[in-house]
């Protein structure tokens, strides 16, 4: 909820973070006051008084707690949010980001071979609004101060411009049109944002215009701060309070920093940190949570919602020796034109409590299937079912068969079988499976005794036979051969 209300004709807002969008602005903005050293002061009211609250607001923000209706605002002075500062702001944060910063740091070398000056010619043109600007200049290593000086010139408009048009920036939150406006007809983030001119009466009540309602804020221009990431990027609505939103947006920027020194060539991301973060963390998140989700190649939101049952598994992870998070952070090409993001696939598993049976038998189905990955798949589907020790016992045992079966039969043998058995499982004809696996013990001379819990109950035991299919095969140094997947 945003509201503003005039005191001695000054404005001021009031923000509760009760909805997402609302929780991201006011992230945003505590981040814009801590830049510009601004302090924003904790304070605790029966019921808020305007008229009191605004002695203490012309140079510093407030957190003001109602403590008889438990609500929470942020308070401060309209007058704090002027362009130049927006601006100044959006250098600090995505200075890696914005082409004009990104040559005034390399500039500030003295020599340079042909591949930077290629790169700095390659920025100079980056985008539209760099061309308007550079285009008749390029630069040659000796026109150094001729580049600086346009920069400096052209600061704002070429920060604006750039920082509205970058797929990851602006653009990838907002309607670009809306950057720096007042409130417009309609909200301008990404998803909820619409052409008013052309769809305006077809989303009011009764096909009339006047009737159409529409939520937006200048305040909506802080939003992107409160992301972490960039294909993908994430916003913890932790928003039990406003300093646990802070605290934990710090701690999950402080993570995928962490992250990124330790991973400095591999294609660390987001995701990875988050639920990192979550597996190794204790006091990171203990209670259920919404993240909202932004996928730069999709034009609207989504939200997970991290469930206490979905933080236990995941805790459990970190607590145990058998899982390896890192072993699904990779893309499986399918074809050129498709890969499964495994990763994805497997935290999705996890929050909406679904089986991996989908990943075990696409890797079951590979010519040569990741072992190591599918008792990863098997271990999480034996968390998700709660399976307990007596369900550990016989997958221990179905393996414990199959490796005794490998020994006793030619390896043309075991290729076969274990094709039979993955082709039967994976169009469900479990009648089937049961029937190979009695050919196979008869066959082999082994005794299949976790065979009998298949036969009163397949799917329920399901993944006693996904462990004896993965374990059927000559390859047994899971953890040096297979450590997880290709990167793609």
């Amino acid at each position: 909820m945003i509201e503003a209300f005039i005191i001695n004709e000054k404005t001021y807002i009031k923000l509760s973070a009760n909805e997402w969008r609302y929780s991201a602005a006011a992230l945003g903005l505590m981040k814009y006051f801590d830049f510009l050293a601004i302090p924003i002061v904790e304070k605790e009211v029966e019921l808020l008084n305007e008229v009191e609250i605004v002695k203490d607001l012309p140079d510093q923000a407030l957190i003001v707690y109602e403590s008889e209706t438990g609500f929470e605002y942020l308070c401060f002075a309209k007058a704090l949010l002027t362009e130049a500062s927006y601006f100044d702001f959006v250098r600090k944060i995505y200075s890696k980001d914005l082409y004009p910063l990104l040559i005034q740091e390399q500039l500030k070398k003295s020599q340079f071979n042909d591949d930077e000056l290629k790169e700095i010619n390659s920025w100079l043109a980056g985008n539209t609004v760099m061309k308007s600007v550079f285009s008749k200049m390029k630069f040659d290593g000796q026109n150094k101060q001729e580049i600086l000086t346009a920069i400096e010139e052209n600061r704002d408009h070429l920060t604006k411009e750039s920082f509205r048009y970058k797929k990851n920036l602006y653009a990838n939150y907002n309607n670009t049109y809306q950057l720096c406006n007042e409130s417009g007809d309609c909200c301008r983030l990404t998803g909820y944002s619409l052409d008013v001119g052309k769809k305006g009466r077809s989303s009011a009540y009764n096909f009339n215009a006047k009737t159409k309602t529409g939520i937006d804020s200048l305040l909506f221009d802080w939003v992107p701060f409160a992301f972490n990431g960039d294909r993908e990027a994430f916003f913890i609505n932790a928003n039990r309070s406003l300093k646990q939103l802070k605290q934990t947006h710090t701690f999950l920027s402080h993570q995928i920093q962490k992250d990124h020194d330790e991973n400095k060539n591999n294609n660390q991301n987001v995701r990875s940190s988050l639920f990192n973060s979550i597996i190794h963390s204790a006091g990171f998140i203990d209670e259920d949570v919404e993240v909202i989700y932004k996928n730069r190649e999709r034009d609207f939101f989504e939200t997970l919602y991290i469930r206490k049952e979905s933080m236990k598994i995941l805790k459990t992870m970190g607590k145990i020796d058998f899982i390896n998070y890192k072993s699904f952070c990779f893309s499986l090409k399918i074809n050129d034109n498709y890969y499964i993001d495994i990763q994805e696939k497997v935290t999705n598993c996890i929050l909406n409590l679904i089986l991996t049976d989908e990943l075990i038998e696409l890797f079951l189905k590979q010519k040569n299937g990741n072992d190591y990955l599918i008792s990863q798949f098997i271990e999480i589907n034996w968390l998700i079912r709660r399976g307990g020790e007596m369900m550990k016992k016989k997958m221990s045992g179905a393996y414990a068969c199959a490796k005794e079966v490998v020994k006793k039969i030619p390896t043309n043998k075991i290729e076969s079988y274990r094709q039979k058995l993955t082709s039967a499982i994976v169009f469900k004809d479990y009648d089937r499976v049961c029937q190979i696996l009695l050919q196979l013990s008869n066959y082999s001379d082994v005794s299949f005794n976790f065979a009998y819990d298949l036969f009163e109950d397949f799917e329920n035991n399901k993944d006693i036979a996904y462990t004896f299919i993965n374990a059927l095969r000559n390859e047994t140094d899971y953890k040096t051969k297979n450590e997880g997947g290709t990167q793609a």
